[in-house]
């Protein structure tokens, strides 16, 4: 069974890596299950076994993407990791991804995947938040929200630019740069607890 479960994780690998390269020169339309076989060297039925089709395949692939992912947002969540760290964290994730998120982001004509990476995202920053902020009193729970949504896509931006540049600037200098405009901004209107991870 070990045998068989560890041929079966083989061929989706080798089919998802041959996906990709795929993806990165035609739309998804054009790729073929006869094609992808053929490059993986194995026959329609054995690529059935596993997916009822290419888009079956694609949802797979990104589901492994987003599952990285979450392990981050998991650790990242339970530890005291101060915010110039975990936005280095997420940006070698990115790196690491670049291929992957690249084609998801950047090049995909639905926005489905950002909308899950996002979602992840503000959760993150929201919980990074009241770690290290109090909310005055003045402020409300929707005001509240509203800045985490605007802290949230200004990284975005600052993201995406950074992978559509195929990641060519330096992590440090971005980690230096998206701190001080967060600490500069939330220094002024949230109330920085005592016990604060902020360096």
């Amino acid at each position: 069974m070990k045998n068989s479960d560890r041929r079966s994780r083989k061929t989706q690998n080798t089919l998802k890596q041959i996906f990709i390269h795929l993806l990165q020169q035609k739309e998804i339309e054009k790729i073929s299950v006869t094609e992808l076989c053929r490059l993986a060297d194995i026959n329609r039925s054995t690529f059935y076994l596993h997916y009822c089709d290419i888009y079956a395949l694609l949802e797979d692939t990104e589901r492994d993407c987003l599952e990285e992912f979450d392990l981050l947002v998991e650790y990242i969540s339970s530890q005291e990791i101060a915010p110039d760290q975990v936005t280095r964290m997420i940006l070698k994730y990115i790196y690491n991804q670049k291929e992957l998120l690249c084609l998801f982001i950047l090049k995909s004509r639905h926005d489905d995947f950002w909308q899950m990476i996002n979602q992840k995202v503000i959760s993150l920053f929201k919980t990074k938040m009241l770690q290290n902020y109090q909310i005055p009193k003045h402020i409300s729970e929707d005001e509240f929200d509203d800045m985490i949504l605007f802290y949230t896509y200004g990284f975005y931006v600052i993201y995406r630019k950074w992978l559509s540049n195929n990641c060519k600037e330096d992590i440090d200098t971005i980690v230096k740069r998206t701190t001080l405009f967060s600490q500069t901004c939330f220094d002024h209107i949230l109330i920085k607890k005592e016990h604060t991870i902020f360096m």
